[in-house]
């Protein structure tokens, strides 16, 4: 009995074998990859892909490095010497947007001008050629027989002799005139008709003596939009120049970033030669070389990284200050800026009374309350003179010559509810710009309230990566020397110097922030560099300096790591 259990127990595979291949195969479900006939393998997959040359790209980054600092050598001609202050006078004189904001200016000066010009007088002339077919009369029927002695002579009463023509000496004459015409054979119709061609010349002069006012709120209304359009030339102004000094502080910091980086080079290029050399002694084994090339591998990609973010920063600063792209940068900042915290409330007061973009709402407002006055004036009568020359050549009778003075006096009874509407209109213009206003505070609020807040993040980062850098600048100088005495490996001095690079990169970072941080503070309370002069006040009274024009780039301990 046992041998037929273990005889049956050996053969079950088999007949299991057997059935499962007689039975059909389930069929394939192609997947949106690949159909189910081509799928690669697992191990296919990781090892072939994007994987593939991989090794080729690592092994030419050292040439393309080079040839990004061959592009950067190729910037001819001698560096522009920046600071904040030149970056902030360049931008205001030479880009596009001050050109713009000026134009505007000068249409809203001229405009005054416009409404001006109606209190003065309105001269004009005119020469008109006129030519006219006209349809030749009979004059004879219209004198009823002029020419009859029946009727111009005898003493019947008629215009005779002894009748009224003896005893008018100007009827006489238009007699002789008329008669000596009809023995001719002409018509009177050459005394009375005009010409068919005609040259008309005329003077005439114009003057509006009253116009219900409407004149003088017009002159008002464009006076108070000149003076609007120059608050807003000045915010935009202050916004380039808020755009100036981030620009430039963005290069500063890209810059600050990039010695950064390359020091890292340099010290894991070192770590690299003091692993290979104990390599080759037999102190360490090979995974510590292959540790620091690749750590050597991805310092050089930040590198590039890094010159990357420098040549778009520098792209932007040249275009904020309107200077060629090919223009090379010699940047000098150094961020000398007081810590203090401003008190929000008298900031924001502050504010209110220098923001450009409050000052050009209220004269707005002021525009619109002065063409709510030329409306009302429609209702009012309005007076006028006139003074016409004119001279007809060939008109005849019918269009008398010589000079004519007129004066007029018009009032509007009904307009069809025209002055109505638009006195509503002009109402609502005005309640409209009040509410602008009210929530252009709120956000000029807003903004001194976020440049605070970020003011004080910004100080309390530079306090905190400050510490993080002194305490990574000392863990490297420790794990160099275990390393140095045998007790440390090269991992750990790989992780203190990357510890160290994090930490000073940061550390510029909220170095950065700090500056564009008060820039935007400056900008929100409406200060400016060219308007204040050299030295910023705050509002507390605690004087604020700017960068220096004469500093280093970054700060010195910020631009290279210690412990190199």
């Amino acid at each position: 009995m046992k041998c037929l259990i273990l005889a049956l127990a050996l053969l079950a595979p088999f007949f299991a074998f057997g059935q499962e291949s007689t039975a059909e195969p389930a069929p394939a479900i192609p997947t949106a990859a690949a159909p189910a006939e081509v799928q690669p393998s697992p191990e296919a997959y990781e090892r072939g892909g994007l994987l593939e040359g991989s090794e080729e790209i690592v092994s030419s980054l050292e040439q393309f490095v080079a040839a990004q600092e061959a592009q950067e050598d190729a910037l001819a001609g001698e560096p522009m010497v920046l600071t904040a202050r030149k970056c902030v006078e360049l931008a205001l004189s030479q880009n596009a947007q001050a050109f713009v904001a000026q134009d505007d200016l000068e249409a809203a000066q001229a405009r005054i001008g416009q409404a001006r010009s109606r209190m003065k007088p309105q001269v004009k002339g005119s020469m008109t050629f006129t030519h006219t077919e006209f349809n030749t009369r009979d004059m004879s029927s219209m004198m009823g027989g002029l020419g009859g002695t029946s009727s111009l002579g005898g003493s019947s009463g008629g215009l005779g002799s002894g009748g009224l023509l003896q005893q008018r000496p100007v009827l006489n004459f238009l007699k002789s005139q008329i008669l000596g015409g009809m023995s001719g054979g002409s018509s009177l119709t050459s005394m009375f008709e005009a010409e068919d061609d005609i040259r008309t010349d005329k003077v005439e002069l114009n003057q509006v003596f009253y116009a219900g006012g409407q004149i003088r709120a017009a002159i008002n209304a464009s006076k108070f939009l000149a003076e609007s359009q120059e608050w807003q030339k000045e915010a935009t102004l202050a916004q380039l120049e808020y755009q100036a000094k981030q620009a430039f502080y963005d290069a500063a910091a890209s810059a600050a970033l990039v010695l950064v980086a390359e020091a890292s080079v340099t010290s894991f290029e070192r770590n690299l030669a003091d692993a290979q050399q104990m390599f080759d002694v037999g102190m360490v084994s090979s995974f510590e070389v292959l540790r620091a090339q690749t750590e050597l591998g991805s310092r050089k990609a930040d590198l590039v990284e890094a010159r990357n973010v420098q040549q778009l920063a520098q792209a932007n600063l040249r275009r904020t200050i309107a200077v060629p792209q090919d223009t090379p940068l010699a940047l000098e900042a150094k961020l000398d800026w007081v810590p203090y915290t401003p008190d929000v409330d008298e900031t924001v007061a502050f504010a209110y009374e220098h923001r450009p973009e409050i000052l050009a709402l209220k004269k707005g407002l002021d525009a619109a309350k002065a063409d709510l006055d030329r409306v009302r004036g429609q209702y009012k009568p309005q007076v006028g003179g006139n003074i016409q020359w004119q001279n007809v050549d060939g008109g005849g009778f019918s269009q008398p010559d010589g000079w004519t003075f007129s004066v007029a006096s018009q009032l509007d009874i009904y307009a069809g509810g025209r002055r109505k509407h638009e006195t509503v209109e002009s109402k609502a213009k005005i309640q409209s710009i009040e509410d602008q206003l009210k929530d252009l505070e709120g956000l000029v609020e807003l903004d001194v309230t976020q440049a605070v807040i970020q003011i004080k993040d910004s100080l309390a980062r530079i306090a905190s990566e400050n510490g993080t850098r002194k305490l990574a600048k000392e863990g490297l100088r420790l794990a160099e020397l275990r390393f140095q005495e045998g007790v440390g490996t090269q991992s750990e001095t790989l992780d203190a110097e990357l510890a160290l690079t994090n930490a000073e990169r940061s550390l510029v970072q909220a170095l950065r922030d700090l500056a564009v941080a008060y820039s935007s503070l400056e900008r929100a309370i409406g200060k400016s560099w060219v308007k204040e002069g050299e030295e910023k006040t705050a509002v507390s009274g605690t004087p604020v300096a700017e960068p220096a024009p004469d500093a280093a780039a970054v700060p010195e301990q910020q631009a290279t790591p210690a412990g190199k």
